[in-house]
């Protein structure tokens, strides 16, 4: 692990050696785009958003750049950010450009949606962040409220459903699960409404703790 490192590089998904070797262009596609590489858990396959063909898609390929390229329709809102694969290798979280985050079955293509931000705004972006459980059954995500604060959630993939696990009450960002799934960790705040409120340069210069 560790050994190569990929990047988004004009368009191009490259793997850059940690030490020695050469740079390795995986794509190779001057006429798409190709976007956002995440390695897959056992560091055989990178997957990536593409809009080869005209419509962005899933593509997982392999990371030494052999054989056939895998490619999945995804069905939202297009220009899709933030893949995170499952510990299982078997799912990808992701959010698309509604801003809403979704997770797809690798064997079998279906997706599903778990939940939208309730008001578009350019923050979401920073805050719309999937993280799996250990086990690969659980999502955590935050959702912005109509107060500018965030709230943690945990979706249960088999079960389709969402069970808020913060208050509202303070801002709450960035949920992790810890490395045997027993706890959540998250960073919260009770200072970041005036920043969350992206749309008054009054809060230029403030900054929140947390």
């Amino acid at each position: 692990g560790g050994a190569r490192a990929a990047f988004e590089f004009r368009g191009e998904i490259v793997t850059v050696p940690a030490e020695k070797g050469d740079v390795r262009n995986l794509t190779g596609s001057t006429g798409a785009h190709d976007r956002s590489p995440a390695w897959s858990p056992d560091g055989k396959s990178i997957a990536y958003f593409s809009d080869e063909g005209g419509e962005y898609r899933l593509h997982i390929r392999a990371a030494d750049g052999k054989g056939e390229v895998k490619r999945h329709t995804l069905g939202g809102n297009g220009f899709y950010e933030r893949p995170v694969w499952s510990p299982d290798g078997r799912k990808i979280a992701y959010i698309d450009n509604s801003q809403s985050l979704y997770w797809i079955d690798l064997t079998s293509g279906n997706v599903e949606k778990v939940a939208s931000e309730p008001i578009y705004g350019p923050t979401a972006l920073a805050t719309l962040r999937p993280a799996w459980s250990p086990d690969s059954k659980y999502i955590a995500y935050t959702l912005g409220n109509k107060a500018a604060y965030h709230t943690v959630y945990v979706h249960d993939l088999a079960a389709g459903k969402s069970t808020r696990v913060t208050d509202g009450l303070s801002d709450a960002i960035d949920p992790v699960f810890d490395a045997n799934g027993k706890y959540l960790y998250f960073l919260g705040s009770t200072d970041a409404g005036p920043v969350n409120q992206w749309f008054a340069q009054s809060n230029n210069d403030m900054r929140p703790s947390r």
